[in-house]
């Protein structure tokens, strides 16, 4: 093979291998930020599969095999999601690509009227068009598809995963035996491989669309479950918050009358000995405390639910600031207050426990009522990795359920036409919110 057929050779196996992993890489998150990995394993296949150049392996689909394989322990050690789905991906990447050249190839047979044996095999101006219609439209296709969401780890329907799963194979498995047949000289009409080309590609788009619906539905009736189990939380929670304000509520109303009973045992000790009264003041002593809250805000509330964070962020050497001062009523109805509150500042807990202690670790809230608006301020330490995607911020918790909560709040603040801002720092994270109390 003269030399400029061999640099272009290398070249065109070079685009290939790397449109394959543009595509397989977005699929599935990076376990190390580092980009050796990638390109090692690119210069490694490019290297395996232009091989044939210089060694004749004998007939043997090496290269068709080595290549997905290399790419599926690429995929195992060096990026997150399950293993089925990893080799999904690896079989519908290298049946479209696969089928994109044999429709390549055919296209050009019936241009140019040279048959495919002579346009895999020989050196020509035809193979050069067949390389280059190939290579552009894999990048394309891969392109295409990378652009699509990154894979969730949603538990899929067995049936429809089975048949994505099989397509692909069975159409990769056909494709390289159709291959090694015109290689082998088997006389196959060239119409027949077009049409078999082109049913293929067809084929695995649509495979990979139904893919994408049945990704997409589960996804939907995941988030429901999810909201639902949040919502069941959220309730809980509440409920346990309300309960203490009640009992807050019922000692304050209830003061009058235990000073009284007070003032009674300690008239009716005519020999001095106040026992009684002293055992009835460390009695209701204790039951006060263990019902009182370290802020006072103004608002019941606030007040039950900013003491229980605080409690919880002293428990992980996080500095806690409040400056807050309320009304006692709201028109915010409590369970929405309890909501916002509580996955705004269980956040912030989770940002701050991911720094090291010396770092320091704080949060900073400030909530005021000014000019009829309850405005709502928020920092805390952060280690400055966020995960943005298509200009919007994503939960960086692994696990299926997170993120839920930060829909809630801004399904909350829709419903009361407010303000919901945040702003993503180096070392913090400030989330504003503004509601109007006016209704």
């Amino acid at each position: 093979m003269p030399l400029e057929w061999i640099f272009i050779q290398i070249l065109v196996n070079t685009v290939e291998v790397g449109a394959l992993f543009y595509l397989l890489c977005s699929k599935f998150s990076a376990k190390y930020k580092v980009l050796f990995p990638e390109l090692f394993f690119i210069a490694g296949i490019t290297a395996f599969i232009s091989l044939p150049i210089f060694i004749f392996f004998g007939g043997l689909p090496l290269t068709e095999i080595v290549m997905p394989l290399t790419c599926l322990i690429y995929l195992m050690f060096f990026r997150y999601g399950s293993l089925f789905k990893k080799i999904f991906w690896v079989l519908i990447s290298f049946a479209i690509v696969g089928a994109i050249t044999f429709f390549s190839i055919t296209v050009i047979t019936f241009i140019s009227g040279v048959n495919s044996i002579d346009i895999i095999t020989e050196s020509s101006v035809e193979r050069l068009m067949v390389m280059i219609i190939a290579k552009v439209l894999q990048i394309v296709v891969c392109y295409i598809l990378a652009k699509k969401r990154r894979e969730s780890n949603f538990k899929l329907s067995l049936v429809p995963i089975l048949i994505c799963f099989l397509i692909p194979l069975i159409s990769f498995m056909m494709m390289i035996f159709i291959y090694f047949l015109i290689l082998s000289g088997f006389n196959i009409p060239e119409n027949i491989i077009f049409l078999i080309s082109i049913s293929y590609l067809i084929i695995n788009i649509l495979v990979f669309i139904l893919y994408e619906i049945i990704n997409r539905e589960a996804e939907k009736n995941y988030i429901l479950i999810a909201k639902n189990k949040q919502h069941e939380l959220t309730d809980e929670h509440n409920r346990q918050i309300i309960e203490m304000y009640g009992q807050m509520s019922k000692w304050q109303h209830d003061y009058n009358n235990h000073m009284q009973l007070i003032a009674g045992m300690l008239e009716k000790s005519n020999t001095g000995d106040n026992s009684e009264a002293i055992n009835y003041i460390k009695d209701l002593d204790e039951k006060i405390k263990s019902a009182s809250l370290d802020i006072v805000t103004g608002n019941r509330i606030v007040d039950a639910i900013v003491s229980a964070k605080m409690t919880l962020a002293s428990a992980y050497n996080i500095k806690f600031e409040q400056n807050i001062l309320l009304p006692d009523a709201l028109a915010i109805e409590d369970t929405d207050l309890c909501a916002i509150l509580s996955n705004l500042l269980d956040n912030a807990i989770e940002s701050c426990r991911k720094l090291e202690l010396e770092i320091g670790r704080y949060i900073r809230l400030e909530i005021v009522v000014f000019k009829n608006q309850f405005n709502i301020k928020l920092e805390n330490s952060a280690n400055g990795e966020y995960k943005i995607e298509n200009g919007k911020m994503k939960t960086t918790k692994r696990g299926n359920l997170h993120g839920i909560g930060i829909s809630n709040i801004k399904a909350i603040i829709e419903k009361y036409r407010g303000v919901y801002n945040i702003n993503p720092k180096v070392d913090s994270f400030i989330t504003h919110i503004s509601i109007s109390l006016r209704r």
